[in-house]
């Protein structure tokens, strides 16, 4: 079973269930993809929300705001079908217009509790700018506080919307794009998988190839991960497939659970 007898939310762990919050479709891809297909082939039962459909995310002048929203929820769903991941949301707010309102948080909070992940992946609230050519979007931005919002403390205060479900603890929050990674897990094995799932997103690869990005990417948070491992508390790495791993992907991981707590049923 995923997870069992292994140490809780460290680079080998495969939850029982996941969920993921970002703003748009073609988000999770660029920054998880591998991940999810990983944990996906170990069993665990993964559900993306999706906060908008990206009804406004081109600039081809043939698509309207309502068949970009189709197109990228089909190309959302045949990317989900590659990685393994059973169930798509779509709370279909409009692109570039998003804001972590309480409408958001309490949307967010239903599909918690409705799902009831062990784990919540999502990005980070305050990332703004990145190296010296990308802005981040502000959707991105709001996706991500709100879903922090709704994971703690909403999602788990039964006086809290009694409305929206039963109340519900998730375990861990799996925070990715981020300078403060303390998590490698490797994607060696999947990161073919990843680049599938990115290209299924037709309408916004074009032309475009993602496949050498998304490697070195992908190869210099390995890079990261094996040097962090290998002086991490004095220690030495390991041996075995952590200080091995070719590709990996980045997360800061915030443990509401801790490793000696016995999992609050839910």
């Amino acid at each position: 079973m995923p997870g069992e007898n292994m140490p809780r939310f460290d680079a080998n762990y495969v939850p029982k269930s996941a969920l993921t919050i970002f703003a748009h479709p073609d988000d999770a891809e660029f920054g998880v993809a591998g991940t999810l297909a990983r944990w996906a082939k170990a069993g665990c039962e993964i559900t993306l929300v999706l906060c908008t459909s990206g009804n406004v995310g081109t600039h081809d002048g043939k698509y309207t705001r309502e068949s970009l929203a189709e197109t990228r929820k089909q190309e959302q769903k045949a990317a989900a079908r590659l990685l393994g991941v059973k169930h798509v949301v779509f709370l279909d707010h409009d692109d570039c217009e998003l804001q972590p309102t309480l409408e958001l948080r309490r949307e967010l909070v239903r599909e918690i509790r409705k799902h009831k992940p062990e784990v919540v992946i999502s990005g980070r609230p305050d990332g703004w700018l990145y190296g010296s050519e990308y802005i981040n979007h502000p959707d991105h931005r709001a996706a991500a506080a709100a879903a922090l919002e709704a994971v703690f403390p909403c999602a788990e205060m039964e006086l809290l919307w009694p409305g929206e479900g039963q109340a519900h603890k998730v375990h861990a929050v799996y925070i990715t794009f981020t300078e403060e990674a303390d998590v490698w897990i490797d994607i060696t094995d999947t990161i073919d998988a990843k680049i599938a799932s990115l290209k299924a997103h037709a309408s916004q690869m074009g032309e475009w190839d993602p496949e050498p990005m998304v490697r070195e990417w992908a190869a210099g948070d390995a890079k990261a991960g094996r040097k962090k491992m290998k002086h991490a508390k004095g220690k030495k790495a390991k041996k075995g497939k952590e200080s091995k791993m070719k590709y990996a992907e980045a997360f800061r991981v915030m443990k509401l659970v801790n490793d000696e707590q016995k999992p609050p049923e839910s």
